[in-house]
């Protein structure tokens, strides 16, 4: 009895078993033969056993290059089937429980405030006593990308406490106006190192661009040298026949001597 299971595009399982037990074997002409003559016989069997698993591995070979054509046909469905990002093309726009947002593709600026209040018996009224404000910067991205780990908030502080609504609105303008330049474009380039953020099985949603990666400092200095080696073999300096770029005349400089 065994078993079989097939999961395309992810899983083949064949598990055959053979028992001594399952009584389908007439062994009345074997025992009529020297046990040398069953050694070969047994022998041979096992071999043609052998040379029949070598096939199955090879289907099996064959089965797994096919299962990978269809993951790829899976990867460019999914591909397909991911939605752009919703965004409010660097507007701000007021919903749900008084959060407000600023987005394009790439960027999402959220913000919401609470104003903390306590009974005045005088006054028999509600009264202001502090008011906090929680924002957050983050990468808009789409549903199930590359890479979803640690880095999505880029900034934020929840529930920052301010005792005058003037200064809460002063220091929200100032996070706002710090971070405006991200809000320039509908597809702002992607800082590459968050490229993946923004990509589906390996593959660059479309309408975005990604920043050229920062150079380092040896990159810097490698190209400085090659200009400067670039120089060194110009025309000018490889030709000896060039005359000599005349001196210019010396100049005579004035005695010192004090004028009596």
């Amino acid at each position: 009895m065994g078993y079989t299971h097939l999961e395309p595009g992810q899983e083949c399982e064949i598990v055959e078993r053979v028992y001594s037990c399952d009584g389908n074997s007439d062994i009345s002409a074997l025992v009529q033969l020297s046990t040398a003559e069953l050694d070969e016989l047994a022998q041979a069997s096992m071999e043609k056993e052998k040379a029949i698993y070598a096939e199955a591995l090879a289907i099996v070979a064959r089965w797994k290059q096919q299962a990978y054509e269809t993951v790829a046909y899976r990867k460019a469905q999914a591909y397909l089937r991911t939605l752009p990002v919703t965004h409010t093309s660097n507007q701000w726009v007021k919903g749900e429980y008084d959060w407000h947002e600023m987005s394009n593709m790439v960027y999402k600026f959220i913000w919401r405030s609470y104003e903390n209040t306590r009974w005045d018996s005088k006054q028999k009224k509600s009264v202001p006593v502090s008011w906090e404000l929680s924002w957050y910067l983050t990468y808009n991205t789409p549903k199930e990308p590359d890479f979803t780990g640690s880095g999505r908030q880029i900034a934020g502080q929840e529930r920052k406490r301010f005792g005058e609504k003037a200064t809460m609105e002063k220091y929200l303008q100032g996070r706002i106006n710090a971070y405006a330049h991200l809000f320039k474009e509908i597809s702002p380039p992607i800082p590459a190192e968050h490229e993946k953020r923004f990509c589906v099985n390996g593959v660059l949603l479309p309408g975005y661009t990604v920043e050229a990666p920062k150079r380092t400092p040896q990159e810097v200095a490698d190209e400085l040298l090659g200009f400067l080696e670039d120089v060194d073999a110009s025309p000018s300096a490889a030709n000896p026949n060039q005359p000599p770029h005349k001196k210019p005349p010396p100049h005579k400089h004035r005695s010192s001597t004090p004028i009596r």
